[in-house]
């Protein structure tokens, strides 16, 4: 009988020890705070696959606004945040919210060697980096109708103003090429302020670019009033916009692909970026109904103009700083990109593009990945200005100019200038 206890109660002690271990032990968990977003499905699926391999739980709460939220609770509980702007950033990074990646090894490179410069800079201050890039889109692309497209075997599209000059020989045959609705309510006048960031970098480069974005360049400078100029000749140019200029500003921007893809309809040209795909009807097949080029240069190829999301760290410890290392790294995505109706397009210069089971994001990947290449990528310059500028006074710009006609850029300028 002493015996039996001897070996018993050793045996019930131990058994409760594994017991209370096992119901008491909890996985280490990291918070990401971030918007809502497009695909947001597939980006969770990433995201169980790294929880899966550090052996920790994650969890994607969605905020309105993440910039603010950061702000506005003191008391936070996520480790890392999604920002979908890059001013958003360095606003959170100069009130002392974010902490620094500069040390940050992303596939055992510095997470600097994974980007071109332009994309570290302007998440950096005083060369302290304080995000990363999941996603890219480009802005910088012009959609077409197939079948009205072939009509023309004419159509010269090896540069822009080649492209530009065959669309106003169509347009004086009786035949509007171009689609440009635009109305987007209080928002109206960001899609043009997009045509002009395509001018300004393809025509005038990346540092006069820089300048803009900077507002370090007068709206008046004859590079930017020249950039404006070219828009006014598309805009203006008789029977070149269908229903003419001024549907530019009262049609709404979400009807294009209906308009554009509408049989009825002659113009088979859209000047839009990324955005368009979401509001493509369900009927219309990439590459029989419908296709997609790269802007065609004016002086310089292979620019791109577009957004994307940032990744911060808002808690410092080590286990967020390995999902954020997951995160950006060239594997991340794979999953994603699986998908036959994938749009992820990773910023991570190292990422297998043979992966992309998607024609049209594959085409989309080359056009920015090529960019990045040389660091042509440009980020959106209205979300990089002052936000009274990029998201209010350029907007208003474009709606009284395409109210009131040509006359009016001089004047126009010359009081965006007064504001800048």
């Amino acid at each position: 009988m002493n015996s039996y206890k001897k070996y018993l109660f050793p045996v019930i002690f131990l058994t409760v020890t594994i017991l209370f271990s096992i119901i008491g032990f909890r996985p280490a968990e990291v918070i990401i705070i971030g918007p809502e977003f497009h695909e947001q499905e597939y980006f969770l699926e990433e995201l169980d696959i790294i929880s899966e391999n550090l052996n920790i739980k994650i969890q994607y709460k969605t905020v309105n606004d993440p910039e603010n939220y950061i702000i506005e609770n003191k008391e936070l509980s996520a480790s890392i945040a999604l920002i979908p702007n890059p001013q958003g950033v360095t606003n959170l990074a100069e009130r002392g919210h974010l902490y620094k990646l500069n040390s940050l090894t992303v596939d055992g490179l510095v997470i600097n060697k994974i980007y071109p410069d332009h994309l570290t800079d302007i998440v950096s201050i005083n060369s302290d980096i304080f995000a990363g890039w999941t996603r890219l889109f480009p802005n910088s692309l012009i959609w077409y109708d197939i079948s009205k497209f072939q009509k023309y075997d004419d159509l010269n599209i090896k540069d822009f103003n080649s492209l530009i000059s065959s669309t106003k020989k169509i347009a004086d045959n009786g035949v509007t090429p171009w689609c440009a609705n635009s109305e987007s309510s209080a928002s109206t006048g960001w899609i043009q302020t997009n045509w002009l960031e395509d001018i300004i970098l393809s025509k005038n480069g990346p540092e006069v670019y820089d300048r803009w974005s900077q507002l370090s360049i007068q709206a008046s400078n004859i590079k930017i009033f020249s950039s404006v100029k070219t828009i006014d000749d598309f805009i203006f140019y008789p029977n070149h916009i269908h229903n003419g200029p001024g549907s530019i500003i009262s049609k709404e921007f979400r009807n294009l692909p209906k308009v554009l893809l509408d049989d009825s309809n002659s113009c088979f040209l859209s000047w839009s970026g990324h955005y368009f795909r979401y509001y493509i009807p369900e009927e219309y097949e990439y590459g029989k109904d419908f296709g997609v080029i790269k802007l065609p240069k004016i002086n310089l190829d292979n620019t791109v103009v577009g957004i994307g999301d940032a990744v911060v760290l808002i808690d410092d410890d080590q286990i967020a700083r390995n999902v954020i290392s997951e995160i950006l790294s060239s594997s991340f995505g794979e999953k994603w990109s699986s998908y036959p109706d994938t749009e992820f397009i990773s910023a991570n210069k190292y990422f297998n593009r043979a992966i992309i089971n998607n024609e049209l994001t594959k085409y989309e990947f080359d056009i920015v990945h090529a960019a990045l290449q040389k660091d042509l990528f440009r980020y959106d310059a209205s979300e990089l200005m002052a936000r009274p500028i990029g998201s209010n006074l350029l907007w208003k710009f474009f709606v009284t100019f395409i109210r009131e006609g040509s006359e009016s850029i001089i004047g126009l300028l010359n009081e965006l200038d007064k504001e800048i």
